[in-house]
């Protein structure tokens, strides 16, 4: 929720959302389809700096 994510890289002080581990699973039927269901990100409100990544 604070643009922090899960990786040694991520130097972020914002703190690790404790609900999202960083990865997900889907199912797949007989024909090996899926799909997922997302919310759209939103907007960083800062530009882009040296360590961003």
């Amino acid at each position: 929720a604070g643009g922090r994510y899960r990786h040694k890289n991520d130097r972020y002080l914002a703190p690790l959302d404790p609900n999202f581990g960083g990865v997900g699973r889907a199912l797949t039927d007989s024909e090996g389809n899926y799909m997922f269901r997302t919310i759209k990100p939103g907007p960083y409100p800062w530009r882009n700096g040296p360590n961003d990544w």
